[in-house]
């Protein structure tokens, strides 16, 4: 379906807002918030895992383990954790952005 080698290049060439909209994607992906189907929650999260872990404008550096907390040692403080940080972010993406990125990752990966 997806060209995922492409993945690692597209995940390099990320701006700065587009690296919190990835994030946040893992957020969603990893508290159960998101309501992508299964392989495009593999898909995006694994664009997640291909991102330098570089602190973003947006989130501190430890998101990266908050979120891997998330998907492999679930707990509710983690839960908690995420969903404060997934909400923060939806607030400063919004809806319409996120939905943009999503489309544009998705027509990446087909071209």
């Amino acid at each position: 379906m997806y060209q995922l080698d492409r993945l690692s290049d597209i995940a390099n060439n990320l701006s700065a807002f587009e690296r919190d909209c990835c994030i946040t994607v893992a957020l969603k992906i990893a508290d159960s918030s998101c309501k992508m189907d299964a392989y495009e929650q593999s898909v995006f999260l694994s664009l997640f895992d291909a991102l330098e872990r570089v602190e973003s404008e947006f989130f501190s550096s430890n998101v990266y383990e908050i979120v891997m907390l998330g998907r492999n040692a679930p707990s509710a403080a983690i839960y908690a954790e995420i969903k404060k940080l997934r909400e923060s972010a939806m607030e400063m993406i919004t809806r319409p952005k996120m939905k943009a990125f999503k489309a544009s990752i998705r027509e990446k990966l087909l071209t």
